[in-house]
């Protein structure tokens, strides 16, 4: 593997590991702060969310959630007769 192919290999690992904490509003300095003492800032995103359940965290993958959502959009419409 040549170190151009290395780095692209990395970089698309770093990349599928990324994900979203959903918290709720008044948590997201706590959360933010908790993921860069970690060292996971680059990894890790966190964002307020409404509908989070009160005193828990939602982590999700919001780029297979976007990948699956483009899925279901291309596919054509059938109706029943």
């Amino acid at each position: 593997m040549t170190p151009d192919e290395e780095a692209r290999f990395f970089a698309q690992i770093i990349g599928d590991a990324k994900r979203t904490i959903l918290c709720e509003p008044h948590r997201v300095d706590e959360i933010q702060k908790a993921v860069d003492r970690m060292g996971m800032g680059g990894i890790l995103t966190v964002k307020a969310s409404q509908v989070c359940p009160e005193g828990k965290l939602l982590v999700v993958d919001e780029q297979a959630l976007e990948a699956s959502a483009r899925q279901a959009a291309s596919k054509p419409i059938r109706f029943r007769r």
